[in-house]
């Protein structure tokens, strides 16, 4: 079952589509759910389509020398698959169902069909590349020059105001996966900064926020 055009449109990101281009979009287009850790697609696997997150949240990763690393994670509006798509290459990444997941399945046809009759989609995704683009830049600007307990506190900030609570619910091996570290460091960093009563344990998989002024500072890089 596809969905309208009209809660196409009403997805982050997707506010600036002419409402005959989500139409040439979705007509054809499918839903599909995936459990958690579900993978979405596989590195390496023939690029076959688009994916439009709808529901839950998935989490983009590659893997180097036997440890995975994410690269982004996306939410209900985010797209994944495009830059293979549109290459023809495989997958160059792994998409990992962080949460259940429902999603928009666009496959080569459909898009192809839709991007003939409707233009404007060709810069649509163009611009979503881009924007992705100055993400992964920014990532990689992070794992060069701060410290992994500055992006520790980077991302438990950003999780925190995400979720509008102080729990943070992610283990240290995720934790690492998404600070580009290993698990090691990652319990050190935890240790540090729960000495300095900045963040506490609240139960297994999950880390309290205690002191957010002092997590400021530090994801600020004003301390380390």
């Amino acid at each position: 079952m596809s969905i309208a055009a009209g809660e196409l449109r009403s997805l982050q990101g997707f506010h600036s589509l002419t409402e005959p281009a989500a139409r040439a979009l979705v007509s054809c287009a499918r839903r599909r759910s995936f459990d958690k850790r579900e993978a979405l697609f596989r590195e390496g696997e023939e690029a076959h389509g688009i994916l439009v997150v709808l529901e839950g949240r998935v989490r983009v990763v590659r893997s180097s020398r036997g440890r995975r690393h994410v690269l982004h994670t996306e939410q209900r509006g985010g797209t994944l698959g495009e830059a293979p798509f549109f290459d023809h290459d495989p997958y160059p990444v792994s998409a990992i169902a962080w949460t259940p997941v429902l999603a928009l399945y666009l496959d080569r046809g459909c898009v192809e069909r839709a991007v003939r009759s409707c233009p404007e989609l060709a810069l649509f995704f163009l611009s979503r590349l881009a924007r992705r683009v100055r993400l992964l830049l920014d990532r990689v600007d992070r794992l060069a020059t701060a410290s992994v307990a500055t992006r520790m506190c980077v991302y438990l900030l950003e999780q925190s105001e995400r979720s509008d609570g102080s729990i943070v619910a992610i283990t240290q091996e995720s934790l690492a996966e998404e600070l580009g570290t290993v698990r090691e460091v990652v319990m050190r960093a935890l240790r540090a900064l729960r000495k300095r009563r900045i963040i506490a344990s609240a139960g297994r998989g999950k880390i309290e926020i205690v002191d957010r002024s002092a997590l400021c500072e530090v994801a600020s890089g004003q301390e380390t």
